[in-house]
């Protein structure tokens, strides 16, 4: 029930943004898929198959970005080391993402979406033990809400490639969950 309202207010959120004509990359590139399905003739509502491709793409992309500026802003050694393994493992997570898309036909973004690009100018704009811990935080929140977007494409997609996709990352988004728990709770403990 949970999950289908989730897809339900992802739905509502993806055509109000559309109807909007709103700039963001997740919805321009959402809206592609769409039309290019329309083309190709497909019946069924992809609506939500599509949005997940272009959110999980940005999300990645914003992954790999913090990542990047955690590697030379981290005072944290735990901090710069766990940026290192987010980077490869989201560029991994990409570049599956992009294979799946392009034998699926979906349009990815190439740039962060609005709120992925907010989050990220928030997390970069501070320094020192500051940034550590918003990185920390960010990227827990983050990894959380893809994960749970990742259960519900794998369990509720109507694409077969983008489900396998999604299920194959799932163990992953887990893994990453529970270490960026573990470092988040040490750091606030110091």
């Amino acid at each position: 029930m949970k999950k289908s309202i989730l897809s339900a207010f992802t739905l509502l959120v993806l055509v109000l943004a559309t109807a909007c004509g709103t700039n963001d990359s997740i919805s321009q590139a959402a809206e592609q898929s769409m039309q290019q399905f329309e083309a190709a003739g497909v019946q069924e509502d992809m609506k939500n198959d599509a949005l997940f491709a272009a959110e999980a793409a940005s999300a990645s992309m914003l992954q790999v970005q913090l990542g990047e500026a955690a590697t030379g802003k981290a005072v944290s050694p735990e901090v710069k080391g766990l940026a290192e393994e987010m980077v490869t493992a989201h560029q991994g997570i990409l570049n599956d993402l992009r294979d799946m898309a392009d034998r699926g036909n979906f349009v990815l973004p190439t740039t962060l979406g609005d709120a992925h690009h907010k989050v990220y100018q928030e997390v970069t704009d501070k320094s020192g033990i500051s940034f550590d811990l918003s990185y920390l935080r960010r990227i827990v929140d983050q990894n959380r809400e893809l994960l749970e977007r990742y259960e519900d494409i794998a369990k509720n997609g109507k694409v077969m490639e983008l489900k396998q996709y999604a299920s194959k990352q799932v163990p992953l988004l887990k893994q990453h969950q529970q270490i960026l728990e573990r470092l988040e709770k040490s750091l606030e403990d110091l």
